[in-house]
């Protein structure tokens, strides 16, 4: 229920502000809120911005990279200070999954590229985070390889949300009404201005 309202609440931040010229900047906010709750799944905000405006995908993309990023790497030291025992302690289902079973494996032999690797795909990050903090892994090499493999990722998830907006709307799930109005919206010859604000308040 939690996850469900901070993810409708974010939503509603991009439809607010997506006439902004920093809106670039509020999706990277989003992106941060996103990745510090650890619950919220980024990939369909990031689409939805991208269709409420289309011709700045690569900026969005950049700023949701830079939010990601930098959300990770508060949650890298939070992990990092943690320590072995007290993280064991909090997410034991985390910490007894497959994907904790690959992250350690890879980042074992791979290192920082495991992590890059890891963030530029749909993988579990939270796992490979929490194994790279307690491995003390440089946090300098973390966030590069986080903010690469983020930027990598979005681009592709914005370009493709820009150029098939119908197709995006797979990815609605919990908000498909509200991504079939904004493609309907995307897609119109003549699309409103202004008028956007009160079709916004409709949508919350």
């Amino acid at each position: 229920m939690l996850r469900g309202a901070l993810e409708s609440g974010l939503m509603r931040t991009l439809l607010r502000r997506a006439d902004s010229r920093a809106f670039p900047v509020v999706v990277g906010t989003v992106a941060l809120a996103a990745t510090l709750s650890m619950s919220v799944p980024f990939a369909t905000l990031l689409v939805a911005a991208v269709l409420m405006a289309r011709r700045r995908w690569g900026t969005i993309a950049v700023g949701a990279s830079l939010g990601a990023a930098l959300g990770a790497a508060v949650l890298y030291l939070v992990f990092h200070h943690l320590g072995w025992a007290r993280l064991f302690a909090a997410y034991p289902e985390v910490v007894r999954s497959s994907a904790w079973s690959d992250a350690t494996r890879w980042l074992s032999a791979y290192g920082v590229l495991a992590l890059l690797a890891i963030a530029a795909t749909p993988l579990p990050l939270t796992p490979a985070l929490m194994f790279a903090g307690i491995s003390r892994l440089p946090i300098i090499e973390v966030v590069l390889a986080l903010w690469i493999g983020k930027l990598a990722k979005y681009l592709v998830y914005a370009w493709l949300a820009s150029r098939f907006p119908e197709r995006a709307l797979q990815r609605g799930q919990r908000h498909a009404e509200t991504l079939r109005v904004i493609v309907a919206r995307a897609l119109s010859p003549t699309p409103a201005r202004r008028d956007d604000t009160t079709s916004s308040g409709e949508l919350r």
